[in-house]
């Protein structure tokens, strides 16, 4: 019998486009991360949009930290 595989942690900081468009990857699998993965979206006082959001990668079980930076 296997044994299970423990999820982990990693940061990722990002666009909004980026991400709606799927062009986000998991820094342990490289496996793309989206809107369809269901993120929670943490709330912040003042602001319109969240601007950080949890999201699991579907592959790997990793637990994502996406960081929204503002497009240069």
């Amino acid at each position: 019998m296997g044994r299970k595989r423990r999820p982990g942690f990693a940061d990722v900081h990002t666009t909004r486009t980026s991400f709606r468009e799927d062009e986000v990857r998991c820094p342990n699998c490289k496996g793309h991360v989206g809107p369809a993965d269901d993120p929670k979206f943490i709330a912040t006082f003042g602001e319109a949009e969240p601007t950080l959001a949890t999201v699991t990668c579907e592959r790997c079980r990793t637990m994502l930290s996406i960081r929204f930076v503002e497009a240069k």
